[in-house]
């Protein structure tokens, strides 16, 4: 057949309809199956105690004048990059120094002996409830540097945790401000 003068065909075109049944029953069931599969995260919340900062002028490590007996007794867990602490109104204990792990993605992390902070954190709330009947001990401060690895500082108040103390407060300072309240004289941490 000829085509007309303006090069146009006279036959009609039919637009070709997309059958969409198939990739409709395709996502009936991947979708049940993506759901039945999926892991669901489990949030955890951590009740933290409130805390007061180091003081920078000098006045020892907390400013609050109208505090508690037991805040005034509250055990700290100090973390820094080359060991660990537990501070009480009786002293300030060495627990362990940090060392590198290597991790199996190569990566190198800072860890410490976990199973000494339990032992020591035991003791010390036994010593405080033994010395202080009285009172029901909950609280401790987790006392760390800024570059101090979330899991470190997990794993820290678990231990405590474990050993009584399920009220943690964290306090996150530069390193030369932990050191300074460290060595403050009648300081008991």
């Amino acid at each position: 057949m000829a085509q007309a003068a303006c090069g146009r065909s006279h036959r009609k075109r039919h637009a070709t309809e997309l059958d969409m049944l198939p990739v409709m029953n395709l996502f009936c069931v991947i979708i049940p199956f993506l759901l039945l599969s999926a892991s669901f995260l489990e949030i955890t919340v951590i009740t933290m105690a409130q805390t007061e900062g180091i003081s920078t002028a000098g006045a020892g490590a907390t400013t609050n004048l109208a505090r508690s007996e037991e805040d005034r007794l509250q055990p700290k867990v100090i973390l820094t990059d080359h060991e660990m602490f537990v501070g009480t109104t009786f002293g300030t204990v060495h627990v362990c120094y940090a060392f590198n792990e290597l991790r199996e993605n190569g990566e190198i992390v800072i860890n410490y002996d976990w199973d000494s902070l339990s032992t020591k954190i035991h003791d010390v709330y036994e010593e405080l409830s033994r010395a202080y009947p009285q009172i029901d001990f909950h609280k401790v401060i987790i006392l760390t540097v800024e570059e101090t690895r979330y899991e470190n500082i997990v794993m820290t108040i678990d231990v405590c945790a474990e050993a009584g103390f399920d009220m943690p407060g964290l306090q996150v300072n530069p390193t030369h401000l932990v050191e300074q309240a460290m060595r403050r004289p009648g300081e008991g941490s």
